[in-house]
């Protein structure tokens, strides 16, 4: 398994919970990030952001890690549509975010 930076201490709950959720799935996996960008329409980049806390993560991609990984992505999306809730009312705004 790989070894994750610390987490922004300024990130949401909700976003801090989806995450670690989105990182144990990675790992459980055993996809490097290049391997799971081969796999998904988003980046190395992007998913290196997005599991270090640096970018919110879009539904799409959770939808995609679940689909990659062969496990049911209801309980995923419904963390991210949390988050993403959370996230507009702190202002954030954010609700999707460009594949890549």
């Amino acid at each position: 398994m790989s070894r994750w930076k610390e987490l922004p201490a300024a990130l949401a709950d909700h976003e801090r919970r989806l995450i670690a959720q989105l990182r144990r799935l990675k790992d459980h996996s055993g996809l490097s990030l290049t391997a799971l960008a081969d796999r998904t329409g988003y980046s190395r980049s992007s998913w290196a952001r997005y599991l270090n806390g640096r970018q919110p993560v879009p539904r799409g991609a959770v939808e995609e890690l679940a689909r990659v990984c062969a496990v049911e992505p209801t309980r995923l999306v419904v963390l991210c549509e949390v988050a993403i809730r959370a996230r507009g009312r702190a202002g954030g705004g954010i609700t999707g975010g460009a594949r890549r």
